[in-house]
């Protein structure tokens, strides 16, 4: 994934109230990702 790519997907994750930073560990971010399938809203 590119690099903006990330950067949006973190600011949507932000937006959702879902704290997301890109020096988290791969799994905890992957533990954020589950959680925003939660919400109706599309993360693409």
């Amino acid at each position: 994934m590119a690099k903006n790519q990330l950067t949006e997907l973190v600011n949507k994750l932000k937006k959702a109230g879902i704290k997301a930073s890109l020096t988290k560990p791969k799994s905890n971010y992957l533990l954020s990702l589950q959680q925003i399938k939660k919400y109706p809203s599309s993360v693409n």
